[in-house]
């Protein structure tokens, strides 16, 4: 993650910002993953958050700035104009973003917190050595491959739980919560998938489609409600400069397009759920998990 820092701050290649908040949000994952087996003791997961926010306010504008100047050629009229002045907007706060993840991302900021997060883990680990957390060949403690179990079993259990929520088309929170979860458990599965082979791994690639629906779903939604909310604001007003006519032009568009792009999303993630039911899919993920049988022979 941290080796990410040079390359997040090339504002000419946003997906330098993409990729050092997913290892980010992979570091967290991996972190909750194994801190019920920890000793005393605990990593600055407090300060990658930090981090994670900063990269992801810069991302969220660099994917909503592209989004509008894709938007914007396919509109006409008072319509474009208005979105050319929503994004006018965007980029202010783009470049807002920018400025404090620059200072978020100070070289000396980043180094003493790549220090302090390995000097914890390094007595974390003594810790957590001392406790038991060894190898199966000792006899005691978990190996790697156990504790994959637990972890993913545990990530699945809770995934499972919160899937019903897809049946109710509006529940924006649910979707949004079913998306986190659903990311926690691809990420856990391919943290520990090398114990199992290629059967597990391709689970993972399966749950990250149903990840991109709902996260797609969830963008529609901020849309949806950023242009209502403004809508709203501005049908109280009794009259309206010619930059907000031409706004209200465009928030009206846009809230046409992201209101039927929606529905697209929402159908896909209710479809391939559907389909995970009928093909048994989350049931042969739990029974691929078995901890007694054989470990995958190495590919030639």
């Amino acid at each position: 993650m941290c080796a990410n820092r040079d390359h997040a701050l090339n504002w000419e290649d946003p997906e330098g910002v993409h990729d050092m908040r997913v290892l980010s949000r992979r570091l967290r994952s991996t972190i909750t993953d194994f801190r019920p087996y920890f000793g005393e003791g605990s990593l600055p997961r407090a300060k990658i958050r930090a981090i994670a926010d900063k990269l992801g306010d810069v991302r969220d504008e660099d994917v909503a700035l592209m989004a509008l100047e894709e938007l914007a050629s396919k509109a006409k009229g008072k319509a474009a104009e208005g979105i050319e002045l929503v994004a006018a907007q965007r980029k202010e706060k783009q470049t807002k973003a920018r400025d404090e993840l620059i200072q978020s991302l100070a070289e000396t900021a980043v180094n003493e917190f790549q220090k302090e997060f390995l000097a914890k883990l390094r007595t974390i680990s003594i810790k957590a050595s001392s406790a038991g957390l060894r190898s199966r060949s000792t006899t005691e403690g978990l190996s790697f491959r156990a504790l994959g179990v637990q972890v993913i079993r545990a990530r699945l259990k809770d995934f499972t739980a919160a899937s019903a929520c897809l049946y109710l088309p509006y529940a924006v929170k649910d979707h949004h919560e079913l998306r986190i979860l659903a990311k926690r458990l691809r990420y856990s599965i391919e943290l520990f998938s090398v114990c199992w082979g290629k059967e597990v791994a391709a689970s993972a690639k399966e749950i990250a489609h149903l990840q991109t629906s709902l996260g797609e779903l969830h963008d529609c939604d901020v849309w949806i409600n950023d242009f209502g909310k403004w809508l709203k604001r501005t049908t109280r007003k009794a009259n309206l400069e010619p930059d907000e006519l031409h706004m209200r032009a465009g928030a009206i568009w846009l809230l046409k397009h992201f209101t039927g792009e929606r529905m697209e999303h929402y159908r896909e993630a209710l479809a391939r759920l559907e389909r995970w039911q009928a093909d048994g899919f989350l049931e042969e993920l739990a029974g691929l998990l078995d901890v007694d049988s054989a470990a995958p022979k190495p590919e030639n």
